[in-house]
């Protein structure tokens, strides 16, 4: 796999932690949730290396992870917008 998108989005996620403590907000809960699975699933399906459908690259066990993470990720997203989140 091409590890320059994978660096990309690492520094992404990086980025945004580094910003939302220069905010003074609490980001443990969002260090501690496994981001790099998402970015993962970004990259393969978005820049696949070869004609492999995404639907087999992942297993239903890693698609249940995406999307307990991502629900995660838009409740602290969704308390951060409400002023609730710290």
């Amino acid at each position: 796999m091409n590890a320059r998108p994978n660096a990309w989005l690492r520094q992404a996620e990086n980025d945004l932690v580094g910003r939302l403590k220069q905010n003074g907000l609490d980001t443990r809960a969002l260090e501690a949730l496994p981001l790099r699975s998402l970015s993962r699933m970004a990259i393969q399906s978005r820049t696949p290396m070869d004609a492999t459908p995404p639907t087999e690259l992942f297993d239903l066990a890693e698609a249940d992870q995406a999307l307990a993470t991502a629900r995660e990720m838009l409740t602290m997203l969704k308390a951060l917008d409400q002023g609730t989140g710290d």
